[in-house]
């Protein structure tokens, strides 16, 4: 994952309520995976175990906000210690062991928490975040991409 995509996910957890903040992490999770697909087909299982790790740290994040009084949820952590598991087979295997077909579960998830997030009116979770207001100017060297916070990106 590059700088910029790194930094666009990071500005959009700070804007964002519970159920948006699962449906970025899920799509982290699914461009890791799909990262360490291509990494594997490249022949560089280094950077194949580092995006599988990094699939399976957010994994865990992702178990780790769900509100376990529910039962639907228990369901949810379930399938998620199934994925986590397939993660961490596929790392020390150092071969994807069904990787391809969480990738198409964590997709559906992502579907339906995009529909949940939708709903939630509770606003950020980081309160105290500040607004992100982004726009394009014109500048020395071309395009600058600036934000509230101060961040720049030159294009």
């Amino acid at each position: 994952m590059s700088n910029e995509e790194m930094n666009v996910y990071k500005m959009r957890i700070t804007q964002a309520g519970v159920g948006e903040l699962a449906v970025v992490m899920l799509e982290m999770e699914i461009q890791w995976l799909k990262e360490s697909l291509e990494a594997y087909s490249a022949g560089d299982i280094d950077i194949y175990c580092e995006d599988l790790d990094k699939a399976s740290l957010t994994q865990i994040e992702l178990m780790n906000i769900l509100n376990l009084d529910n039962e639907v949820s228990k369901d949810v952590y379930a399938v998620y210690i199934y994925f986590n598991k397939q993660i961490i087979n596929s790392k020390i295997k150092r071969k994807p062991q069904d990787i391809d077909r969480v990738i198409i579960m964590l997709e559906k998830y992502h579907e339906s928490f995009k529909q949940i997030a939708d709903t939630d009116t509770d606003g950020p979770v980081m309160q105290s975040s500040e607004k992100v207001y982004a726009g394009l100017t014109y500048g020395n060297g071309g395009l600058v991409e600036s934000s509230l916070g101060g961040t720049e990106y030159k294009v």
